[in-house]
């Protein structure tokens, strides 16, 4: 009646300490499925649920009798292959197992709870036919430390889905498309021809055009040319349209001025019958414009009667500038910016690893979010002692394949315990060991502070 079967889980060392030996990260990989005895028949023995200082802890422990013959025919020879293997290949630092280890854990399916191995008694009954028959493994519920939990078993893997140091990333689409809003007038900027580039510019001049008596005024920025080892002077090299304006019933005149040039000439030519754009609005940003994006415009037809520009910050669009306004458009013309270079989706995956292009920084899947496109991650890359994401960055899944961009994310979103007191504790021992005072372990005369306040209380 108190038989079951239970899944074990041998541990493996992922990475250690050089100089105390000490495990710094471990993993359960595999499963094995074992008959095993429960010997407690009245509840789980420990402590129970006991309220501390740092929350409430549950001390529940059980007892497991395992046949010895069992594991050393089935489970030993299967974790042993597997460890040398690994240990070959430099993966994993381990020891073979000749019997059940110290470490190890044991899923109770009844409870659905992972307890581990504390002690294994081997030598209970007390050879009562001369020989031991059963290994008893004495079990403590398991307390996560950032151990790597994958053994394809959901039921097992989501035992510590949200345990432990959890870290939230905010993602954006890397294939976001961005939208323009497009502002048609009359009377507008049809063209901007150079006369004449100008020369020996220290900076972009002031393109200065006559304004409409009653519309809206145009704004042109000058480009110029880069300084080369046979010219060391600068002139007009293009004129870029941010706005064509609006209300002009003939050609206004143009006049170029400043940045310590001289000679450019530039003429305007107004659109005088019909609608053309006037201005590009960016009303979505979008996001992986890793270089400017071209922006066609169409009418209702879907013929193209225009062009412009997106211009990008290397990740999101900025602003839009007009290249070619066209002229007597309809009413419902419309535009369309080209898709970013770097386009993808998919869904990530329960505990694959992520990587971040850009730093290279890795980490865990815990749960992925499909309609906010939020992504909560944990054992960041216990490589490396500062990991980081970069933002902006694109985030790739390894096993799904899954791009997405970050946008931002909490380094440290641990779920607050409403019963504990490490965060008052902590407040505390900053007033009392306050470094930014003084030393607190140098001698008397190395330090000053205020006797009548040594606390920093007030």
């Amino acid at each position: 009646m108190y038989g079951m079967d239970v899944y074990y889980l041998p541990r493996e060392f992922v990475r250690e300490a050089t100089i105390m030996r000490e495990v710094t990260s471990s993993a359960f990989n595999t499963y094995f499925i074992i008959e095993a005895y429960l010997n407690n028949f009245d509840g789980y023995g420990g402590q129970g649920d006991i309220m501390s200082k740092f929350g409430i802890q549950v001390k529940d422990e059980i007892t497991l009798t395992i046949s010895r013959e069992r594991y050393e025919n089935y489970i030993a020879p299967f974790i042993n292959s597997r460890l040398l293997f690994q240990m070959e290949t430099g993966n994993v630092n381990s020891e073979i197992a000749h019997r059940p280890r110290e470490g190890d854990l044991v899923y109770f399916p009844l409870g659905r709870r992972l307890f581990e191995i504390k002690f294994v008694e081997h030598e209970q009954p007390f050879y009562q036919l001369g020989n031991g028959y059963t290994y008893e493994l004495q079990c403590e519920l398991f307390e996560y430390e950032d151990e790597v939990l994958d053994t394809t078993v959901d039921e097992i893997d989501s035992v510590l889905g949200n345990r432990g140091d959890i870290t939230t990333i905010q993602l954006v689409r890397v294939s976001d498309r961005a939208k323009v809003a497009v502002g048609l007038a009359t009377g507008y900027i049809r063209e901007l021809e150079v006369l004449n580039e100008g020369n020996n510019f220290q900076a972009p001049p002031n393109v200065v055009i006559e304004p409409p008596e009653i519309g809206i005024d145009p704004e042109v920025v000058a480009i110029l040319t880069q300084p080369t080892v046979n010219s060391a002077q600068s002139s007009i090299k293009q004129l870029v349209v941010f706005n064509s304006g609006a209300g002009y019933t003939k050609n206004p005149n143009v006049r170029v001025s400043g940045g310590g040039g001289t000679g450019a000439i530039v003429r305007a030519k107004a659109g005088l019958n019909g609608y053309g754009v006037v201005s590009l609005d960016v009303e979505d940003e979008g996001a992986g414009y890793v270089e400017d994006a071209e922006i066609v415009i169409y009418d209702g037809s879907n013929n193209i009667v225009g062009r412009g520009i997106a211009l990008t910050n290397g990740n999101k669009i900025v602003k839009a500038a007009i290249t070619d306004p066209g002229e007597n458009l309809d009413a419902d013309a419309f535009a369309v910016v080209d898709e970013p270079s770097n386009s993808g989706t998919g869904t990530y995956i329960f505990n694959e690893i992520i990587v971040g292009r850009t730093s290279g920084t890795r980490a865990r899947v815990m749960a992925w979010d499909q309609v906010t496109l939020t992504l909560n991650v944990t054992n960041i890359d216990p490589s490396v002692d500062t990991p980081a994401f970069v933002p902006g960055e694109i985030i790739l899944g390894e096993s799904s394949g899954a791009r997405y961009s970050i946008s931002g994310y909490d380094a440290q979103n641990v779920s607050a315990d409403g019963y504990n007191d490490n965060q008052e504790i902590q407040d505390v021992a900053d007033v009392i060991v306050d470094t930014k005072e003084f030393n607190q372990f140098s001698t008397e005369e190395d330090f000053s502070f205020n006797n009548d306040n040594p606390f920093g209380e007030f």
